[in-house]
């Protein structure tokens, strides 16, 4: 199914837009006090969860908001480049659900209806994901209790088929199963959440059928968390009087990881094989696509359907099948025996399928494991002319020159059935080794259930947005900006690509910048190579820029090499960042950030020598920001609305992460960030042996820095340092993220910021001018960015196009940062008044994300919504809610097992 795409982010598409018209669970392994509920029917013996777990009725997927003041198309009108300015666009989905697949692997959502999508598998075709599920993949279960009729159900409900006043809406709509299966109704069974695992159970048989699905996330290991791997575990429990015969089938098609998709992916010569492995048990269809003229992203491409059976199980199989059928072929058999024909049905080889039979005594459990593998080994930019390897093929076979450059021939490819007989044989340590770092944070009462909720779902959000995670460049025909490409110095680096939304916009290059800080956090304790070599590439990309700060590197599905040749191509061109001036540069935020998160990767991974390798970036960081520091200042000058550069060629200048609410010079957040890094690049210069000259040199700046910050932005009639100066002494506002950079400091052992009396007063003060609203439910909406006092009317400045947007939104990222800070400053000060309104705060917005389905945002969580009403909301799945691991490692260091 098409879906209309935002090729750019909204940010550029808004300035774009608007300077156009100014031009013209697992069984139960935790306690049963945490436990939620086995089953949307009482008494029936299914998997358990923890009572983190978002769970929804299953097909049960609410209709997601549309106001008529924002944009229509989800009323089904055609999308315009004004949409994003107006709200809502791209839309929040309801009913998605748990992803599988490693990281970097490509992956799909098993959505809330129990079929497979949307999809993203990464590339220049995935600029956002492909909203499309498998018609033709499904498990179906036959069960006859003693000599009863038999019944067969598959088990998925009806995709949702949205439409509006003007037409279908596609973005919110998604294919049901064949037309010849028997599906489920809604409500036939329950969906539970909380990743990387999903529970399904199913109401319609007499024998009690659950399923676990999940993928080997292992914490801190590349290995297992890159692989193309999904376990589904079927539970069979007869608990009858009767012997039951029952027969579970796993049905898959043999399909292109993109379709409709620029460039389109050429999969053709469709082939299909039985495996089976003596020696582990497994036995598997294989479906493949072998073709000279496949393009690189599907060749030598395959899926396997895999099954071990146990004691008593039966493989039966199909290795072909008609996908563009009605299914009945398929089916036939299946309802009629519960076994398949151990032979081909057609010879398309378009799907397979695998059947495993069982007969249960009453009282008899039985568990039968599934795995769906895929090797599509290659992904490629610029229209296919950069093509490199996914990073689990390095684990089957690939290997990488000094230069991280692929060894052409070294992968065998067809590594399907290889990777499910490996996975299959290593279920149960896999699945014991996700729990060991899981569980310690699904079941742990010392985190409130909301954000136990927030912090695991949330961090779904990494495989689901990789466009990248290489193992290797296999070939490049693109010319390097500057000679060559990123990460070559580094022997053993794997660079990785994200994208901030992929709901639609344009790659951030995993780094994140402004953005990322909020969620690198979650990274570093999870996914460490990831941040240590995203943060390799950014050190070679600071050192070979000439001003010192370039931008990261983008995406596009274009194939006009004109746009990929100049920020197409990611980690093989870049663009130079801007020469830095007082007032001239795009978000001065992002310079002190990245210094920081150098430092702070080496200080909590214990890395000397990482440090040591970026320490000159740090530098060169710090000189960045230092050049917007105008004559007899000692705080950085951002983009100024006020004022705007002629350079910068629009009246929307963007100060910082907060966009375009309004800055006069000098503003209390990007100010507070310089601080930071300005202390980060000093301990560092400490342990790495810089002169002592230069360290007394950056002391005395740090000195006069922060007493210029208490002189500019410390209000004292409303006791909290106001965000940008205003135009008379008191008339100002306050900014929620006010202490960000105090809270990082504070996290990795640094001196104080700000004044510690005038940051404790901030916090006691301000809590109620934030949060206060409530839904029409009586749930707290979160707070807002920014807040006036009483004796303020309005705030100091509008922006003349966009209003108040931003100072009104809350954004997730800022509530769940600004929430850490609450806790730790109540820990610091014995106030447990500021520690239950940290809780309160990240607990309001855990709440509408992943407690409220009718807000669209389970899984695909906005950068905000209206301080008033969460159906006005921005740009869905963005990645900073995962700031919210911030609150959990605030209340208790969240602690990795290695």
């Amino acid at each position: 199914m098409g879906r209309p795409r935002v090729t750019k982010w909204w940010r550029a598409t808004a300035l774009a837009v608007l300077t156009g018209v100014l031009s013209t669970g697992p069984a139960a392994t935790h306690s049963s006090a945490d436990a939620g509920p086995a089953a949307s029917s009482a008494g029936r013996d299914f998997f358990t969860y923890p009572a983190a777990a978002t769970v929804r009725d299953l097909g049960d997927i609410a209709s997601a908001p549309c106001p008529s003041d924002a944009s229509q198309v989800c009323q089904g009108s055609t999308p315009s480049p004004y949409e994003p300015v107006l709200g809502n666009y791209p839309l929040d989905v309801t009913g998605l659900g748990v992803p599988l697949g490693g990281v970097g692997a490509g992956s799909f959502m098993v959505n809330q209806s129990g079929t497979f999508g949307p999809w993203f598998f990464g590339g220049s075709q995935d600029d956002s994901w492909e909203m499309r599920a498998l018609p033709q993949a499904a498990f179906h279960v036959r069960e006859q209790v003693g000599g009863a009729a038999a019944t067969t159900r598959t088990l998925a409900t009806e995709g949702p088929q949205v439409t509006g006043t003007t037409g279908p809406v596609a973005d919110r709509s998604w294919e049901s199963p064949l037309p010849a299966w028997n599906l489920l109704r809604k409500g036939e069974g329950s969906y539970a959440a909380l990743y990387p695992f999903g529970w399904t159970n199913y109401t319609p048989f007499k024998t009690d059928v659950s399923m676990r699905f999940f993928s080997p996330i292992v914490a801190g290991e590349d290995r297992r968390t890159s692989l193309p791997v999904a376990y589904f575990d079927v539970r069979l429990a007869n608990h009858t009087t009767a012997t039951t015969d029952v027969s579970v089938m796993f049905t898959m098609p043999n399909v292109a990881a993109h379709e409709g998709r620029k460039p389109a992916t050429v999969r053709t010569g469709l082939k299909s094989r039985f495996h089976t492995d003596a020696t582990t048990g497994v036995q598997a269809v294989t479906l493949s696509a072998d073709d000279p003229d496949n393009t690189a992203d599907a060749a030598k491409s395959e899926w396997t359907i895999a099954a071990r059976p146990r004691s008593g199980q039966k493989v039966t199989y199909t290795t072909s099948w008609n996908a563009d059928g009605d299914g009945s072929d398929v089916y036939a058999p299946f309802e009629k025996t519960g076994r398949l024909t151990d032979a081909p049905l057609d010879s398309s080889a378009s799907a397979g399928a695998v059947s495993v039979s069982m007969r249960l005594k009453p009282g008899q459990v039985s568990t039968v494991p599934f795995a769906l593998t895929w090797d599509f080994p290659q992904v490629s930019f610029a229209d296919n002319n950069t093509v490199w390897m996914r990073r689990y093929t390095d684990f089957y076979g690939a290997k990488e020159t000094s230069r991280n450059d692929y060894v052409r021939g070294s992968y065998p490819f067809h590594q399907s059935f290889a990777i499910a007989d490996d996975a299959l044989a290593g279920h149960d340590r896999a699945l014991r080794d996700v729990l060991r770092w899981w569980e310690p944070i699904a079941t742990n009462p010392a985190y409130p259930v909301a954000l136990r909720t927030g912090a695991l779902n949330q961090l779904a959000q990494v495989p689901f947005k990789t466009a990248l995670w290489e193992g290797g460049l296999v070939s490049n025909s693109v010319t390097p900006t500057g000679g060559r490409r990123l990460g070559t110095s580094v022997p053993g680096t794997h660079l990785y690509l994200g994208i901030d939304s992929p709901a639609g916009g344009a790659a951030n290059g995993g780094m994140g910048t402004e953005v990322g800080t909020f969620s690198y956090l979650a990274y570093g304790q999870v996914f460490p190579t990831i941040e240590r070599d995203r943060l390799r590439a950014k050190v070679e990309a600071v050192l070979a820029d000439p001003t010192g700060d370039p931008y990261d590197p983008s995406v596009t599905s274009s194939t006009d090499p004109s746009v990929y040749t100049t920020n197409g191509d990611p980690f093989v061109t870049r663009i130079q960042g801007p020469q830095p001036a007082p007032g001239t540069v795009w978000f001065i935020d992002r310079p002190s950030e990245n210094a920081f998160r150098l430092y702070d990767y080496a200080r909590s991974h214990h890395d000397r020598k990482f440090l040591a390798t970026a320490y000159p970036a740090m530098k060169k960081l710090l000189a960045y920001v230092q050049a917007t520091i105008p004559a007899k200042s000692e705080l950085p000058e951002a983009p100024s609305l006020l004022n705007p550069d002629p350079g910068l060629k629009s009246p929307l200048p963007y100060a910082n992460v907060f966009d375009i609410i309004p800055v006069n010079k000098v503003d209390a957040y990007t100010s507070q960030l310089y601080l930071l890094a300005l202390e980060a690049v000093i301990d560092a210069g400490r342990q790495t042996g810089e002169a002592p000259a230069q360290l007394t040199a950056w002391q005395a700046q740090l000195t006069r820095a922060k007493a210029e910050y208490e002189s500019v932005f410390w209000d004292a009639a409303h006791h909290y340092y106001r965000y940008t100066p205003g135009p008379t002494a008191t008339q100002d506002s306050v900014l929620l993220a006010t202490f960000f950079a105090q809270h990082l400091a504070e996290r990795a052992g640094l001196p104080d910021l700000v004044d510690p009396a005038h940051y404790r007063r901030q916090l006691a003060g301000t809590y109620s001018l934030f949060v206060s609203r409530t839904d029409a439910q009586g749930r707290l909406l979160g707070a807002p960015n920014m807040a006036l006092p009483a004796d303020v009317p309005s705030f100091p400045y509008v922006h003349p196009y966009l209003g108040t947007r931003f100072e009104t939104e809350v954004w997730p990222s800022a509530n769940y940062a600004t929430a850490a800070a609450y806790y730790t400053a109540g820990r610091r000060f014995g106030d447990a008044a500021l520690q239950q309104d940290g809780l309160e705060m990240a607990g309001a917005v855990a709440t509408q994300i992943w407690q409220v389905p009718e807000n669209g945002f389970q899984f695909d969580a906005p950068i905000g919504w209206n301080q008033a009403r969460t159906d006005h909301y921005t740009y869905p799945a963005f990645e900073s809610g995962l700031a919210v691991w911030e609150v959990l490692d605030a209340i208790q260091p969240v602690k990795i097992p290695s």
